[in-house]
């Protein structure tokens, strides 16, 4: 998921310092089709807020986040506590570019309630989504944490997706073979200690 890696960074350089002979290697080509490059090897682990239950697959949770609305400042659902699904109705979403069934703000907010945006627009880079966002051109749905990362350099609004929210967790993904490789289980809990609560 692109809007990890902000995540990553802070775990990457105690990490490298903690493991001198272990090389760290982020390959976002697999971004949006990682099970298959963990079964065939590609890579060793997955960051990912959506697991896939596979067989010969392990998921760890790393943390929770809040999934939420992005929206322009000057929006009108930005002084709002809350977005219902038809607030929606008649905006631009942008999403990355993931099948609409594992996206969050469709599975969980607008399909149960029979709402669809006006427009479905994809995008794979978190900074050029933000600054469609920013612009009037749309709204996006992402975690929170990454949202207030932004707000200083981005003029974008988290907005709750619904009264109760939407929870979500990052997992770490690998294949189960490798649960007692070493340098793997020191990243899994260096991850969990950083947080963006």
């Amino acid at each position: 998921m692109p809007s990890c890696y902000q995540w990553l960074l802070k775990v990457v350089g105690p990490y490298l310092e903690q493991w001198p002979d272990v090389d760290v290697d982020v390959k976002q080509k697999f971004q949006f089709g990682g099970i298959g490059a963990l079964y065939g090897h590609d890579i060793d682990m997955l960051v990912t807020p959506d697991p896939l239950h596979r067989p010969g697959l392990v998921f760890q949770p790393v943390f929770d986040y809040e999934q939420v609305l992005v929206v322009a400042d000057g929006h009108p659902l930005a002084g709002e506590q809350w977005a219902t699904p038809k607030d929606l109705a008649g905006e631009t979403l942008i999403t990355y570019p993931v099948e609409i069934e594992r996206l969050d703000v469709y599975s969980q907010f607008l399909l149960p309630a029979h709402v669809r945006p006006a427009r479905h627009k994809t995008i794979e880079t978190t900074d050029i989504m933000l600054q469609m966002v920013a612009t009037g051109r749309g709204v996006a749905a992402l975690p929170r944490w990454l949202v207030l990362e932004y707000r200083d350099k981005i003029p974008v609004t988290p907005v709750r997706l619904g009264e109760h929210g939407i929870a979500k967790q990052i997992f770490l993904g690998l294949r189960e073979r490798d649960l007692g490789v070493d340098y793997l289980n020191s990243f899994m809990t260096m991850a969990r200690e950083v947080s963006w609560r």
